[in-house]
């Protein structure tokens, strides 16, 4: 047996485990990553290939998208992998592994037992390497258990629950009154391509034959449909989804096979020409161990917004529950609660009550039943993750347990994610060694007007409301562009957005109306509600005898809606939505990048102070520098009264995280880099007035990026912005300088 010894232990390399070893890794710790399959990913790998969600929703949440490692590998796949192609996805998460040198992998080596050091400490993990025959013995001073299944956990002893909590236990509408052992099923994807010639398919004996089933009673079949189009082949949750994942996999094999023959040869769909390209033979598992943490998440924590004091990460997936029975049940595919934006995630959840060196990350963190329907997607999942792997680094460093982060040291944890760009919403940068905070920030130009007005634009009726959110600085009135043939009316209703984090009309200020003339396209100026700084939202009532119009300029913090409830909830037989949040009528789905004409005053919104002042995302306001539109150079200077000695620059360009770009396997951008970044910059150095170039970047595609330098005295710095990615504005959340 082959001793490893390591800082760390991440075992599962799903999105989770991925993100954990990368993130320990990058805090100068030595990792061991243990996979038992072949290919990294986990539901996201071509051996399942599941959909990439998170926080956004597939659109819905605003400015939701995950920064850190997992915004990295989304903005990485965007630009390689505009196709979706599952194998550059395998290869895309392989390389970013890879690439760190603290890190050992080991590919197709399952874990097989425990070692324990006492009662509540793990002293070692046993695993074997299936096809090489060698096997393994794992020490590290800490663990993180990815696996899912909670393998480790489990046999080190750790609390966890399977099945759901009743309503009495944590107090929650959509929890059972009585508690049971019901689950998530599993689900067997299939993919289909057309071959251009007629192709048969015979059934093997052991397909479903549909007819003699429910799910024609209940679900959609469509030939074109591929991939998780078909989630709702799913099935196993009155079962142990660990121990009984053979017989759910043959199973859902002979629906899948079933579905193909009934589209096939049942006579009732065009698809003579389709051929299978790709059939799934590892269920896609949803659920089953949840450990047991400090804190237990819950249903109401996310209705709530619960704002978190030890808050590490966000989520923004609906709840979203699936009957136990799955494709066989007589109801509807999935129910959903949905909250009015994103919500937070605590730290206490990511490690063991009873195992002191045991962390958890992905479908297994401590939460309820009813909350995993949540927390469980992927990109949620990679973002707990990543700070998982962060916090495990951190207690070494501080010779702590999991839970003496929380007690003594968690703001200093937390700022660490900061720094790192991690998922985490409303934290400010408070960290002292950060020497911009001692320096005099100055910028070339500073956005001073909203103008969407373009040369082309786009006419619609004002048949729906349109919602428009811009911030609020003082601005005392805006013009929209309006086309009415005969006098009418405009009615005009301002909203606050409730918290922060949410983007939807929460709070009436004031309604107005205002009188159109007739005779055609017109500039219309509404008088605003004055008031504190903030986000307002703007809905223009439903008129059919006006127009609006639209462009394609995009402007940091502003934002078009459409009053008009998401497709989902025209899906009886698929969604059943039990909340219908305000969130689900006002989309912008439809229009995206797309933007209401209108002009106004930007107030003191974009100034060069937002470069420092500690958020790199937008919460309330936008929290952005934004130049003026122009295509010349622009520069963000820092000067100090005394010179710094400077080791590392660290730079957060604007991405546009209200960008739904997780375009794997689903999803598409008309770009491949996102326009908001910037391409080409440089950095100079001034040093008792000599100057020198300490970098240049011309064909920039990442979010947050980290310079070294050798130590030297500046007493200037200069960033100079040369070219975006087709924005025509220059935009930066933040400079660090250390």
């Amino acid at each position: 047996m082959k001793e490893i010894k390591t800082d760390i232990i991440v075992a599962g390399g799903g999105l989770a485990g991925v993100c954990a070893a990368i993130a320990a890794a990058r805090e100068g710790k030595t990792v061991a990553l243990i996979q038992n399959r072949g290919v990294l990913g986990g539901n996201s790998s071509s051996e399942i290939r599941v959909w990439v969600c998170g926080a956004t929703k597939h659109g819905v949440n605003r400015y939701a998208r995950e920064t850190g490692i997992m915004g990295e590998l989304f903005l990485e796949n965007q630009y390689r992998n505009p196709q979706g192609n599952v194998y550059h996805w395998d290869l895309l998460l392989l390389e970013k592994v890879k690439k760190e040198q603290n890190i050992q992998l080991f590919l197709n080596t399952e874990v097989t037992d425990v070692q324990m050091h006492s009662e509540n400490r793990i002293a070692a993990v046993i695993a074997q390497t299936q096809a090489a025959e060698n096997s393994y013995r794992f020490s590290a001073e800490y663990v993180i258990d990815c696996t899912g299944d909670g393998l480790v956990g489990a046999k080190a002893g750790a609390a966890f629950h399977m099945g759901r909590e009743s309503q009495a236990e944590y107090g929650e509408s959509l929890a059972p009154a009585e508690a049971d052992q019901d689950l998530l099923g599993s689900t067997l994807l299939f993919y289909t391509k057309d071959v251009g010639e007629p192709v048969k398919f015979i059934a093997p004996p052991f397909a479903k034959k549909l007819t003699d089933t429910s799910i024609l009673n209940n679900r959609t079949l469509k030939a074109a449909d591929n991939g998780c189009a078909y989630w709702w082949i799913e099935w196993g949750g009155k079962l142990d989804t660990i121990h009984d994942n053979e017989a759910i996999r043959d199973e859902l094999l002979a629906v899948v096979y079933g579905i193909w023959d009934h589209i096939k040869n049942s006579g009732e769909y065009d698809a003579a020409t389709l051929d299978l390209e790709w059939v799934g033979t590892l269920p896609g598992k949803r659920e089953s161990r949840r450990f047991i943490g400090d804190y237990v998440l819950t249903q109401q924590d996310i209705e709530n917004q619960t704002l978190f004091e030890d808050r590490v990460a966000f989520g923004g997936w609906s709840i979203d529950l699936h009957p136990s029975t799955g494709m066989y049940t007589e109801s509807a595919g999935a129910r959903h609660v949905v909250a009015d934006g994103v919500y937070h995630l605590p730290y206490r959840m990511l490690y063991s009550k009873n195992i002191e060196n045991l962390f958890f990350a992905g479908r297994n963190v401590s939460a309820s039943h009813v909350a995993f329907g949540t927390i469980r997607v992927m990109a949620t999942c990679g973002i707990l993750g990543e700070a998982a792997g962060t916090a495990a680094a951190f207690a070494i460093e501080q010779e702590c347990s999991p839970r003496e982060i929380y007690q003594t040291h968690l703001a200093a944890y937390q700022q660490r994610l900061l720094k790192n760009d991690a998922s985490v919403i409303g934290l400010v940068n408070q960290d002292a060694d950060d020497l911009v905070k001692q320096a005099t920030v100055s910028v070339s130009s500073q956005l001073t007007r909203l103008d969407t007005s373009t040369n082309q634009l786009t006419k619609r009726a004002l048949t729906q409301g349109v919602g428009l959110i811009f911030p609020y600085t003082g601005q005392k009135e805006l013009r929209v562009l309006l086309e009415a043939q005969v006098a009418t009316d405009l009615q005009v209703a301002f909203y606050e957005t409730g918290r922060q984090e949410n983007y939807i009309p929460e709070n009436l200020l004031e309604e107005t109306t205002l009188s159109v003339q007739g005779g055609g396209r017109q500039w219309v100026t509404i008088p605003l509600p004055q008031g504190p700084a903030r986000n307002i939202f703007m809905e223009f009532k439903e008129n059919p005898e006006l127009a609006v119009f639209f462009s394609s300029k995009v402007l940091p913090g502003v934002l078009t809606f459409i009053n008009d409830p998401i497709a989902e909830l025209n899906q009886p037989e698929l969604h059943d939505y039990v909340r219908k949040s305000a969130i689900l009528y006002w989309t912008n789905q439809k229009i995206n990048r797309q933007n209401l004409v209108f002009q106004t005053t930007a107030g003191t919104c974009y100034q060069g102070g937002a470069l420092i002042n500690g958020l790199v995302r937008p919460y309330g306001m936008p929290n952005l520098w934004v130049s003026e539109e122009s295509s010349k150079e622009e520069t963000i200077t820092l000067n100090w009264e005394e010179a710094k000695t400077v080791s590392e620059i660290r730079l957060t360009f604007n991405d546009d995280v209200n960008e739904d770009i997780v375009n794997l396997h689903h999803h598409r951008t008309n770009f491949e880099v996102v326009p908001e970044l910037i391409k080409a910059y440089e950095i100079w150095g001034e040093y008792q007035g000599a100057r020198q170039l300490l970098v240049k970047e011309t064909d920039n595609r990442v979010r947050h990026l980290v310079h070294d330098l050798n130590p030297q005295p500046f007493d200037k710095l200069i960033v100079k912005l040369l070219e975006t990615n087709g924005s025509p504005v220059k935009s930066m959340y933040e400079i660090r300088v250390y």
